[in-house]
């Protein structure tokens, strides 16, 4: 069970529990005493005549619209309908708890007017594994808008939620199998559940987390084509690390020393090419990267970033939804995957390289007869170009929407989704430069370091030794298949 008693309670670890756990969730009686002093303050400040963007007034280009009593009561449920403008398949489940619980936490200062009975609702949702089916395309909106509607209308008995067979289905229906009535938003509650930021915090932790894991591999397929290669060990000596102040290189240098440790490869040439000794230093810029996204995500799950915001008495018409130093983040992360992925490709072509291996032309059995695996280069260079195209900062790509009210937006959710079609063309890139390296190693003869023999001997059936042409492919489709399996991890994590 994970208590909240304060909003600084959410966490990196609180996260991840309830997000990829299923940890069961508790707020505390306090907080939602300050949920609900919140709600009635804000109500007094309307009923003294206050205005407020999305209650007493239209959203978008229709701010000047003053509502009448009617549209006020209905504008609540109302613009959880509209904004739900996405398509296609779901969020990532992890990503859609995250953004549950931080938006949740994000309502218990009471700045944003909810009461406390929704703060239970979302609790309830959150314990019994309501999951919100909120689509992957179409998030152009300012802020995380889009994202949220489908998230919250949920709630209300609209859109659509994950069944357990991971299919779409109603949200009413889904409400209903667990004897819950839709919840009946009021006042602010429907602007505080579709503004602010969650979906991009939330989206972001998931890629950081699917990042962290294809740089572990990087770290290992690097290995495998240095000991391919008999490249010299002195880009990973520890005297590097130590005359750099980027953490990043260091940590990849710890690893790269732990995949080559008891390594016997006698060294080919006395220097190797470039895209070998700078793997610490491109490996280890996405590493850094990585660890400064993490550090963004954890300042949005404290930040409050409703729109407008209440400073006591007074509603400031405000930009906080806008969170440009995450979205310039994951286009930093973004940037150094696609470097790590672009030298994987390099490495792969001087792997078939006989002046810097010593071994056969393109790693051909019978050199000549045999084309080796410089097919398999060439469908590289295919997902390297896409690779590049992919890494352009999708956030520049503004445009402007409701009639110039709407005039620049952060791509943000674009921004991170793209993150893990990259991730499929990274991984297919090391697949082919680990094939490659199996090739080199078992031409070699020469015993490679510890995790590197350990993952040879991993695919020795499956992929035996290159003795003649093969269609490297199926190959290729086997090391993909394996690379996310915990038995082939546990080898060398």
């Amino acid at each position: 069970m994970i208590r909240i008693t304060r909003r600084e309670d959410l966490d990196w670890v609180t996260l991840y529990g309830v997000a990829y756990q299923d940890a069961p969730l508790e707020l505390g009686a306090a907080l939602l005493q300050r949920v609900e002093a919140g709600r009635r303050h804000f109500e007094q400040l309307i009923a003294a005549g206050a205005a407020c963007y999305g209650v007493t007034t239209g959203l978008g280009k229709l701010v000047d619209a003053e509502l009448d009593d009617q549209a006020r009561r209905d504008i609540a449920a109302n613009m959880l309908r509209a904004r739900a403008a996405a398509i296609g398949e779901a969020l990532p489940r992890p990503a859609v708890r995250a953004m549950l619980l931080i938006r949740l936490v994000n309502f218990l200062d009471g700045r944003a007017a909810v009461s406390a009975d929704l703060c239970r609702f979302l609790v309830e949702r959150l314990n019994d594994g309501f999951t919100p089916w909120v689509p992957v395309l179409g998030h152009g909106m300012a802020g995380d808008a889009i994202a949220h509607t489908h998230a919250f209308q949920t709630l209300i008995g609209e859109g659509f939620v994950v069944g357990a067979d991971g299919a779409r289905e109603p949200a009413a229906a889904a409400l209903a199998e667990r004897a819950v009535e839709p919840f009946a938003v009021s006042g602010r509650e429907g602007l505080a559940l579709v503004g602010g930021v969650c979906a991009a915090p939330a989206c972001a932790m998931h890629a950081y987390y699917r990042v962290t894991r294809a740089l572990e591999l990087a770290n290992l397929v690097a290995a495998a084509s240095m000991e391919g290669l008999a490249a010299p060990k002195d880009s990973v000596d520890p005297a590097v690390a130590a005359v750099s102040s980027e953490s990043g290189i260091a940590r990849v240098i710890e690893r790269l020393r732990k995949h080559l440790d008891h390594s016997r490869i006698d060294v080919h040439r006395l220097q190797a090419p470039v895209s070998y000794r700078v793997i610490p230093q491109v490996h280890g810029a996405l590493d850094d990267a990585l660890a400064q996204l993490r550090a963004r995500i954890e300042n949005a799950l404290r930040d409050n970033s409703d729109n407008p915001l209440q400073d006591g008495d007074r509603l400031l018409s405000v930009g906080g939804f806008h969170n440009q130093h995450l979205v310039n983040q994951v286009e930093q992360v973004a940037l150094a995957l696609a470097h790590v992925g672009a030298l994987s490709e390099r490495r792969l072509q001087r792997l078939l390289q006989a002046e810097f291996t010593g071994l056969a032309p393109q790693l051909a059995g019978r050199p000549g007869l045999d084309a080796g695996l410089v097919v398999a280069h060439k469908a590289a260079l295919d997902l390297g170009a896409r690779l590049r195209v992919m890494a352009q900062p999708v956030s520049l790509l503004t445009g402007e929407s409701s009639a110039g009210q709407e005039d620049y937006m952060s791509h943000a959710i674009p921004a991170v989704l793209r993150l893990f079609d990259m991730l499929e063309l990274v991984h297919a890139l090391f697949a082919y430069e680990l094939r490659a390296a199996f090739a080199a190693l078992d031409l070699r003869k020469q015993r490679a370091g510890d995790d590197v023999a350990a993952v040879r001997r991993y695919f020795a059936e499956s992929i035996p030794p290159l003795e003649r042409d093969r269609a490297p492919g199926p190959e290729v489709e086997i090391l993909l298949a394996h690379f996310e399996r915990d038995e082939f991890r546990h080898l060398w994590n």
